[in-house]
């Protein structure tokens, strides 16, 4: 049985994908998807540091 932190991070992970799979959805163009694109590379990146 997962604790409370795995529990926690789990439903953090899945959230986080909905959030991404909303925004793709939303995109209707190349260049929509291209700027959520980077959108997200300068989250990642930043998460690295």
């Amino acid at each position: 049985m997962p604790n409370t932190a795995e529990t926690i991070e789990n439903l953090a992970r899945k959230l986080e994908r909905v959030r991404i799979l909303n925004d793709l959805k939303e995109c209707t163009t190349l260049e929509e998807f291209q700027e959520l694109t980077r959108k997200y590379e300068v989250l990642c990146n930043d998460d690295k540091n």
